[in-house]
């Protein structure tokens, strides 16, 4: 065979092979147009399922105190929303539709907003999904905010039922962060 006429079938398999090599690299690296539409709440609820799991994952959560396992979850949750390049509004709302599907607690919900959308923490608090499920599991959150030259600062207080009878000087129990929630995270 000569070269030429070898060269004519490499240019020819070339040409009809590359829609499908794009075609398989646009699939495997996610390069799809639906893939750069900016995140909504509906598509972050995967995000925020998988970062809880993710923070459960770890051989010692079960054995956490219950601040360590809001820790925990409210790190892993809050990595994976700020990566996300959600704005502060998605966010708020991807966190409260969590809350109404017991993917995670009202606390984490208010926690994250707290670190990730400041701005938003205020309508997390006040969402009736997320007031709903404290008042439900006996726990309660204060959110407090301040803005200082532009910037939010949020500091969230939250506290469960101390459970008991008594004269009610006992201090409340700590935030559980699976009280109310069904996740997989929670072992329920």
């Amino acid at each position: 065979m000569s070269s030429r006429f070898v060269g004519a079938i490499v240019a020819g398999l070339a040409l009809a092979v590359a829609p499908f090599v794009s075609t398989a690299a646009a699939v495997q690296g996610g390069a799809t147009p639906a893939s750069t539409a900016p995140p909504s709440a509906a598509s972050l609820q995967a995000v925020i399922a998988a970062a809880a799991r993710s923070a459960a994952a770890d051989p010692s959560f079960a054995a956490k105190t219950p601040d360590a396992k809001l820790e925990a979850v409210q790190a892993s949750v809050a990595a994976a929303l700020a990566a996300s390049g959600a704005s502060p509004e998605v966010i708020a709302a991807a966190l409260i539709q969590a809350v109404a599907s017991n993917v995670i607690s009202a606390g984490v919900a208010l926690k994250v907003a707290a670190a990730v959308a400041p701005g938003m923490a205020a309508t997390v608090a006040n969402a009736p999904a997320v007031v709903a499920q404290l008042k439900a599991t006996g726990q309660t959150a204060t959110v407090t905010s301040s803005t200082a030259g532009g910037s939010v600062s949020v500091l969230v207080s939250l506290s469960g039922s101390t459970g008991g009878g008594g004269d009610g000087a006992a201090p409340p129990a700590a935030y559980d962060p699976c009280a109310g929630v069904t996740a997989d995270y929670c072992g329920t």
